[in-house]
């Protein structure tokens, strides 16, 4: 295409699914770009989804448009080059849980932005994403990408075999931003064996008969699994949240770095993995034990009347990252009362 003179073309073009994508220099900016050209007869629709899908999103772990180029026959996009391997590559497979799940939470972080943004990417595949030189994964190509409602529905199949929910393959078929959990638990499963499981080479893909997730070369903590494996349910509304996805494989990415500020009658105390536990009284009223176990802040013993944000406290139950504990039951006076503030640090993943 003719290209704007601010773009040079720098490096042999590169497949691009239902385009051809060119490595480009921006003159002006002097980065490295990625212009994507389709030309403007084909599938203009899906171009345009496409453009939309990228214009909206914001996230660290979703490539950036930077400009469009039209001419008589094509159509560029200039998006951020991301310079680095798709998760088919040997070199990035996971020797580790930590490995693995650091890759699957920015996975699932990029995925949730793009569910926040109200959109489905629809084809979600280890060779739609890729680590660059600095362990960033970026997801791209969203020539698939449908806006989430009553629109998103299938005309045919249209997707990835091994990668694909099973409602894509029927025609008609109202589908939901559960497609990409699905996608992402088939994803994490092949990052997890290097491997395409029979199970997902089915078309529409068979369930399991147990939790592949369990055997992988790597133990990972059950919960994690079971959220995995959930994500590959054949009902969609048994899929959980992208978000919820995040959440799970967040708490043990951080195992040991959370740290709680604890403060009643002015006085201080803080848990974290060298203080794991704190135990607050009121003289004869009430009493209550916090304890940290890497993961969460929960409470191990109660005496008397104490309550979190007025609900009524039980052992076992985790605080939330700010609340206020009250010592002492609401008939009793203000003087017989105390009040304990709770503040949770939010260390981040670094990625």
């Amino acid at each position: 295409m003719d290209l704007p003179e601010r773009y040079a073309i720098d490096g042999d073009a590169m497949d691009g699914g239902m385009a051809t994508v060119f490595k480009c220099h921006d003159r002006i900016l002097e980065r490295p770009v990625a212009l994507k050209v389709m030309p403007r007869r084909f599938k203009t629709r899906r171009l345009n989804d496409e453009l939309q899908a990228l214009y909206t999103i914001r996230s660290k772990h979703v490539v950036q448009v930077f400009d469009v180029c039209v001419d008589n026959t094509s159509v560029g996009i200039v998006q951020e080059f991301v310079d680095g391997k798709d998760l088919f590559s040997t070199d990035i497979a996971p020797s580790s849980a930590d490995d693995f799940l650091f890759i699957l939470w920015q996975i699932a972080s990029g995925i949730s932005d793009i569910h926040a943004a109200g959109l489905i990417h629809r084809d979600i595949k280890p060779n739609n994403m890729k680590v660059d030189q600095e362990g960033i994964l970026k997801i791209f190509d969203f020539g698939l990408a449908r806006e989430d409602g009553p629109a998103a529905a299938t005309v045919g199949f249209v997707g990835t075999v091994g990668f694909s929910a099973p409602e894509q393959y029927v025609a008609g078929t109202q589908f939901t931003q559960s497609i990409d959990i699905f996608a992402f638990g088939a994803t994490a499963l092949y990052f997890g064996t290097q491997s395409l499981c029979a199970e997902l080479s089915a078309e529409p893909p068979s369930a399991f008969a147990s939790n592949p997730f369990l055997s992988l070369p790597f133990t990972i903590p059950t919960d994690v699994a079971d959220t995995l494996f959930a994500c590959m349910a054949h009902l969609p509304s048994n899929r959980p949240k992208m978000s919820a996805v995040c959440q799970t494989i967040e708490k043990h990415l951080l195992f040991n770095r959370h740290r709680a500020l604890v403060v009643l009658n002015g006085k201080p105390s803080y848990l974290d993995k060298d203080n794991t536990s704190v135990s607050l009284t009121f003289g004869s009223i009430a009493g209550v034990k916090i304890e940290y176990d890497g993961l969460l802040f929960k409470v191990t013993n109660v005496a008397g009347d104490v309550f979190v944000n007025n609900a009524a406290v039980a052992v076992g139950d985790a605080l939330p990252g700010a609340c206020v504990l009250t010592l002492g039951g609401p008939e009793r006076r203000a003087t017989q009362r105390a009040y304990v503030t709770f503040d949770l640090s939010n260390p981040e993943i670094i990625a």
